[in-house]
């Protein structure tokens, strides 16, 4: 993902794919946005086929993700571009968490469809 952003932005005619995280506000914008909806893409099967270092993955993700938003991104964005890393990356937080709690809250009740285990004679 990081790759085909760089791709994208790259100066036509460059020989070599450098990643840089500053001088371009709708690249890093870019990264942010991606990383936070990459997150949410790991955390859906993490969520349904019950696989928790997928899950803990997309958290971390999304922890890391939060973490350039506010240390790096406030400070070098221009204000169009920060709102929009702003709220493109709250919206995704915000269905993550949402997601998180309802199937979190499924996971950890009992199923009702398994009949109890018989006793031992």
């Amino acid at each position: 993902m990081n790759i085909q952003i760089a791709d994208f932005f790259a100066e036509p005619g460059a020989a070599a794919l450098t990643f840089q995280f500053s001088g371009n506000f709708t690249r890093d914008m870019s990264y942010s946005i991606a990383w936070a909806l990459f997150a949410l893409v790991l955390l859906v099967p993490g969520l349904i086929k019950r696989i928790a270092p997928a899950r803990y993955a997309a958290l971390g993700l999304l922890g890391v993700t939060l973490l350039k938003l506010f240390i790096h991104d406030l400070a070098k964005l221009a204000q169009l571009y920060r709102v929009g890393a702003l709220l493109g990356v709250a919206v995704i937080a915000i269905v993550a968490s949402f997601l998180y709690q309802r199937f979190t809250s499924i996971l950890a009740r009992p199923d009702e469809n398994k009949t109890p285990p018989l006793p031992a004679p």
